[in-house]
Parts: C-alpha cells; sequence; structure tokens
C-alpha cells in the first residue's frame, strides 16, 4: 500500500480577489460585461485583463495566442522581389502544426491528471493566427499551470528532460490523424460533405483531405521536430493574453512577465547557430475567404463515397457583396443596415422555410436554414507593395492589417425522398413565393421578428469560459488592426459593444429595408452571390441526375479540376478589391499598386470577363477614420 503523491494543484484557497469590490461578491449575472482593459501593450506581446463581477465564482480563464505565421505558413523568395520573402500558405507546414497540437496532447495526458482532479483544464489549439493555449478552472493555481504548459510546449528537441517530441507520441498522433482522413468520405454523411467541398471552394488555402492525408502518411517524426524549431524562430511572434475571473491586474501581469520571458528564452535557443533571413513583411496571419462574383450562380455537384449514405444533400449559400459589420468604428452605417436586415431576414425564413419543406411537402430529413458569418483577413502578398525597404518597414493606409467579416444566408437539406436538383428548385421556388410573405408582413409582426431577434443577441452570457472565448476572438480578429501604429484607432475602437449596436439596427428596420435586401441578396440573378453544394447519394446518384449549366452567367462544377480551376479565379474578399462588370481604364492603375489584387484577380478577369474595382463609398461614424 502507498498514499499518492500530493496533488499540488488543488487549490489553497477559495477566496475571491483582494480587488474585488464587495458588492461584486455575488452573483450579478445580469449586469453589463464590462470590456477588458489592456494594461500591457508591447512590441512583443500585449495583456488584457478583466476582474469578473458577474459570476461571483473562484474561477478564472486564461487564454494565450502565440500569433505566428509558422503555424500555416512558409517563407517564400517573392517572385520579383529577390531580396525579399514573404509568408505563403504550405500545406505540409499546417500539417506539421496539426501533428505537433496533437502530439503534445497526447504527452501531457498523464501529466495533468492531477490537474483534471483538481478541476482545471486545458487544451492547445491551432489556427490560421497560431497557436491558442487556453486553461480554465479554480483560480489558485492557475497561473502555475499554465506556465507549467507553455514551459513543456517550449521545450526543444535535445534540451535537457522535458521534450515532448517522443516516437510514441507521434505513433500516437499519426494513427490518429491518418485514420480520421482515410475514412473522412466513407464514413461522412452527406451534407457534412456538401459543407466540405463549399468551403473547398470558398475559404479553403489547400487541397483537402486527399492531399492532407498524402501528407500526413508521410510525415516523420524529425520533420515534426525541425517545424518546431522554426516556429520558436519566428522573431516577429506576438503574444497575446487575455487574463479573467478571480484574478488580481499584479497576478495577470505577473503571469504576462513569466510568458514572455519563457518565450524570449526559447527564442534565442532556437536562433542560435541559425543564419540571418532575408527582409521579410511583417503580416498578421488569420483566416481567409472568397469572394463569390456578383451575378454568377455556381453549382458544385459531387457522388458520396460513403457507401451507406442513402441521402443526398443540397446547401445553398448566399453570400453578401457588401462587407459585414464589424464594429461601430470599424464599419460603415451600410455595413450595419445589411448586417442587420440579413440576421433579421434568416430569422423571418427559417420556421417558413420548416413549415413548407419538411413539415407540408416532407422533403427531407433535415431542413434547415441559418444565418452564417466568416471571416477574411487581408493577405500577405497585399503588403508586397509597401514593405519593399530593408530597413524600417513603412506603414500606410493600404498595410493596416485588416480582417473583413462576411455574412451569409444559408439554406440546406438532407434528402433520400427527392432528387438533389429537385430538392434545389423547391428551396429557389420557396425563397421567390417569400417574398410576397414579407410584402405582407405588418408593421406588428416585423416588430415581434425583430424583438425577437433582439433580445437573443443582448441576452447575457451565463458561463465565464463562453466570456472569455467571446472576447478573445474580437481580440485575435480585430486587435492587429485597431492597435496597429497608424492606424488611426484606439483601443477604445474594438467592438466589445457589437451586441447592442446590432440590436438597435434591426429594431429600425421596416419592410421596405428588408426587401431592399432581400432582392439584392437573394431575387436578383445579375447581382447575388450564390454557390450551391449538391452531393448524390446511394438513392439518387449524380450520373442519372445529369446536372447542366444553367445559363452563360452560371458554372456548373463536376470534378475536383473544375472545382479547382475555378477557385484559381476567385478574387479575395476584401473592401480594397471587388468584381465590376466592365473593365475601366483606372483596374490597371490599381494593379500596379496592389500585387495581391493581380494574384487573386488575373485569372477572374480571363475567366469570368469582368474587371476589378478598387474604391468603396463609406457612410458611418467610422467611416473618417478608415478615410484617413
Amino acid at each position: 500500500l502507498h498514499l499518492p503523491k500530493p496533488n499540488r494543484y488543488i487549490p489553497r484557497s477559495l477566496e475571491f480577489c483582494e480587488d474585488l469590490p464587495e458588492e461584486a461578491k455575488v452573483q450579478r449575472i445580469e449586469i453589463p460585461i464590462e470590456p477588458p482593459k489592456l494594461i500591457v501593450n508591447k512590441p512583443n506581446g500585449r495583456l488584457w485583463w478583466r476582474l469578473d463581477d458577474r459570476y461571483a465564482l473562484p474561477k478564472a480563464s486564461v487564454k494565450i495566442l502565440l500569433r505566428t505565421a509558422t503555424a500555416e505558413n512558409k517563407l517564400q523568395t517573392v517572385a520579383d522581389q529577390p531580396g525579399n520573402m514573404r509568408w505563403d500558405y504550405h500545406a505540409e507546414t499546417s500539417m506539421q502544426s496539426n501533428f505537433l497540437t496533437s502530439i503534445f496532447t497526447d504527452a501531457m495526458a498523464q501529466d495533468t491528471y492531477d490537474s483534471y482532479l483538481a478541476g482545471l483544464g486545458w487544451s492547445l489549439s491551432k489556427s490560421s493566427s497560431g497557436f491558442t493555449l487556453s486553461c480554465s478552472g479554480y483560480s489558485d493555481r492557475l497561473s502555475d499551470f499554465a506556465i507549467k504548459l507553455l514551459t513543456d510546449f517550449c521545450h526543444l528537441h535535445g534540451s535537457s528532460d522535458g521534450d515532448f517530441l517522443q516516437e510514441s507520441h507521434f505513433a500516437t498522433a499519426k494513427d490518429k490523424i491518418v485514420r480520421g482522413l482515410r475514412s473522412y468520405f466513407e464514413s461522412s454523411r452527406a451534407d457534412s460533405l456538401a459543407l466540405y467541398y463549399r468551403n473547398l471552394l470558398l475559404s479553403s488555402k489547400g487541397d483537402g483531405v486527399t492531399e492532407n492525408l498524402a501528407l500526413a502518411e508521410a510525415m516523420k517524426l524529425a520533420d515534426i521536430k525541425h517545424h518546431h524549431q522554426q516556429i520558436w524562430a519566428d522573431k516577429n511572434m506576438v503574444v497575446e493574453i487575455f487574463y479573467t475571473g478571480n484574478v488580481s491586474n499584479r497576478e495577470a501581469q505577473g503571469l504576462f512577465d513569466q510568458v514572455t520571458d519563457i518565450i524570449a528564452d526559447t527564442q534565442s535557443k532556437a536562433l542560435e547557430g541559425q543564419a540571418e533571413r532575408m527582409n521579410y513583411s511583417p503580416w498578421v496571419p488569420g483566416p481567409f475567404e472568397r469572394r463569390l462574383p456578383p451575378g454568377e450562380d455556381i453549382e458544385v455537384h459531387f457522388d458520396s463515397k460513403n457507401p451507406k449514405e442513402e441521402n443526398g444533400a443540397v446547401i445553398v449559400t448566399y453570400q453578401s457583396q457588401i462587407e459585414g459589420f464589424k464594429g461601430k468604428s470599424l464599419s460603415s452605417e451600410e455595413s450595419l443596415h445589411q448586417s442587420a436586415a440579413i440576421r433579421l431576414l434568416c430569422r423571418m425564413i427559417k420556421e417558413p422555410l420548416f413549415n413548407e419543406l419538411r413539415t407540408k411537402q416532407q422533403l427531407g430529413y433535415i431542413v434547415s436554414s441559418y444565418y452564417d458569418i466568416n471571416y477574411s483577413t487581408r493577405q500577405n502578398n497585399f503588403f508586397d507593395s509597401s514593405y519593399m525597404s530593408n530597413t524600417t518597414p513603412r506603414r500606410t493606409a493600404q498595410t493596416v492589417p485588416l480582417t473583413t467579416s462576411i455574412d451569409s444566408l444559408v439554406v440546406y437539406v438532407l434528402s433520400r425522398k427527392v432528387e438533389p436538383i429537385e430538392v434545389a428548385n423547391r428551396i429557389d421556388d420557396f425563397l421567390l413565393n417569400f417574398r410576397s410573405r414579407l410584402e405582407e408582413m405588418t408593421p406588428s409582426e416585423i416588430e415581434d421578428y425583430a424583438d425577437s431577434l433582439a433580445k437573443a443577441l443582448t441576452k447575457p452570457i451565463r458561463k465565464l469560459g463562453d466570456e472569455a472565448s467571446n472576447h478573445m476572438a474580437k481580440i485575435r480578429r480585430h486587435g492587429p488592426q485597431v492597435l496597429c501604429e497608424g492606424s488611426g484607432y484606439s483601443v477604445d475602437d474594438l467592438p466589445w459593444d457589437n451586441p447592442e449596436i446590432l440590436a438597435g439596427a434591426i429594431r429600425k428596420l421596416g419592410v421596405d429595408d428588408i426587401l431592399q435586401v432581400y432582392d439584392s441578396l437573394v431575387l436578383k440573378k445579375e447581382s447575388r452571390s450564390k454557390v450551391t453544394s449538391f452531393v448524390y447519394g446511394k438513392t439518387f446518384r449524380m450520373e442519372n441526375s445529369k446536372p447542366i449549366s444553367a445559363g452563360a452567367r452560371s458554372s456548373t462544377l463536376l470534378s475536383m479540376g473544375a472545382l479547382t480551376k475555378k477557385r484559381q479565379s476567385l478574387i479575395a474578399y476584401d473592401p480594397s478589391i471587388n468584381y465590376q462588370k466592365v473593365c475601366n481604364g483606372g483596374v490597371l492603375q490599381m494593379l500596379t499598386k496592389h500585387k495581391t489584387t493581380v494574384r487573386y484577380a488575373a485569372a477572374a478577369v480571363a475567366l469570368v470577363g469582368v474587371g476589378i474595382w478598387g474604391t468603396m463609398s463609406f457612410k458611418g461614424k467610422g467611416d473618417e477614420k478608415r478615410q484617413k
């Protein structure tokens, strides 16, 4: 018999933070959430902090974002600038990062079992923005726990004990990743595959599951070790920390100091003996979305490879050509109006669509619609024309990091009763007839819908973890733009109060506003941006349905080759560039200024027969700052 070792993560105290006022020591979920405070702002890192005054719990949450392009990108020499380099998306690098997070999670499973018993949880994730270490639970030992995990993640191969990159953990991670990729097509439901093909067209940077499987099967432990070293060799890495809950300002700053010291020490070790890299563009990584051409309906058709799948699936996406609302200082009134109207329309459509297609017509197993929001970061080669100097980079209005919000209406049906093409026709018929219903809506009906949606948007968050994730998402997306030197913005411009602003705009909408947006988004074929993804199950195979092009202003994609070719013709979703039906004399002049436009638009000019328009009109509270 023996006693277990002491659990170092069991909290020593459940007392509230000494900085917490007396009135906040009782639960106050209904009070407004105060935005986090930026208490440290340095070139290599920022610390955001918020003392919880709503939940009255001895718990906290800390999120450490290592913002680095090395998570998914590789330095490449710029073709026409031999002395300069830039970060370009690299599928193998992205896969190596997936392996790295999986290996670390497996390696830490036993070490963090005690923390789990003590009420602490954690995760390490990879995104296009970098790596995020999240820790939550009782506040007393949370800082020590986060530091322990970060220290382990920073251990470079060849250093003393603590190296988590072991063959056993690598084998476990590889088996898990390879099995998941091998079985993806054979095990996925039709609607999941329809989303996959749509996203492969709109937002994916790589070539999908087939490419990832080949990369995963060829992966070696030595590749992961080299990649881990390269991550910490990125001198432009910026750390963003958000610490919230039952934690004092002093403790938050203490954690920040420890984190930055650990990272600095790791970077110095990683850079030892490495040659100095050529000049390269500082770039804030992030998600990516392509802009659909207005007036062109795109259809994507594929058979399901799941031998047991009897259902077919249809997913129809209407992408707004007006950028979505990001915040009162970051967006125009036009964006606010458009986003509010699209959200309200999605609310209005949901129940009637289900009643008509699911209940009355019994069209499918699943019938639904929803509002979708995506984000697109200004991409790396956009900055090429402004980061030419080998000395201090030049900051101009065009080189401000920017994340654009993108609104969409999505309708999807999973059915084995009707072939997918007929399902799409019935969705079209419903949306066409729904306009009459909108016209007949009384002001009181619109007010009821608007009030219901506004209340849902402003419903108080009830969990500390959800609140932390919500705030961190805004910091990750909009922090680089707002805090960029020379941008004209300040920390006060971060969009903490978006739900309240959107709720107010939704309540002001009238029937004419709703109809105008509905027509431009859904009904007007000459202006709408629509993509429909079809997946055929065993009941109705694609070869029997024989999909054909609907006209000159439509594209029907029946293979991966056709999808890839079409994807190359789409431009990035960026407010500085847009499609236009007729080329004009200003196009070439703009192309010479922004090389990203050449890359994303050259094929579009040739294949779609359209030009690029590089200016937008702004009419909002934040317009003066953005015009500067």
